[in-house]
């Protein structure tokens, strides 16, 4: 499953790059960023392999860094992306706004998880590349721009992902006649 996840995430990641490059705020800030929206699905949906999976595509995708000897920086990087959407399903999971079965996810708790998502994710990646001084780096300023990308990017998603079930569950069918 893990590697499922982590394939399917470079592909998200590499589509993102494809359809959005040319809004992109600064080199790893995107304002509009589908593979937020697919980590959210992972999650929620394969939970810690998903998260996992995650982290290893995360670590696919920054191997270029990883050989310039930034491995702490693609490491703590790779784990915001990957745990931090589990740490907020296990955190709202934990307060009783998100069923951990995800019977009977309501369109508020679903925003709220993007909402929170988005938040940590923006903080700490902010945190990480103030503290190993990228260059051109503002997270005081840079820190907007990726929590409307990850947020804009997870709602697109989803509501995709939404509207494609009548679809996708007619297709179902016909291959199981």
């Amino acid at each position: 499953m893990g590697m499922v996840s982590a394939t399917l995430f470079v592909g998200f990641f590499q589509l993102n790059s494809l359809l959005f490059s040319s809004v992109q705020h600064a080199q790893g800030i995107d304002w509009i960023f589908l593979p937020a929206g697919f980590r959210v699905l992972l999650v929620l949906v394969m939970g810690m392999p998903g998260a996992l999976g995650i982290v290893a595509g995360n670590l696919w995708l920054d191997q270029d860094l990883l050989r310039d000897g930034h491995l702490s920086q693609v490491v703590l990087t790779a784990i915001v992306s990957g745990l931090g959407p589990w740490v907020v399903k296990q955190w709202m999971t934990s307060r009783q706004w998100l069923d951990q079965d995800l019977k009977d996810i309501t369109l508020a708790s679903l925003v709220n998880f993007v909402l929170f998502y988005a938040a940590l994710n923006a903080l700490l990646n902010q945190l990480i590349r103030w503290s190993f001084r990228f260059a051109d780096s503002h997270p005081l300023v840079d820190v907007w721009p990726m929590f409307v990308g990850d947020a804009v990017g997870a709602m697109a998603v989803i509501y995709g992902f939404r509207l494609s079930l009548p679809w996708l569950r007619q297709w179902v069918r016909t291959k199981s006649n």
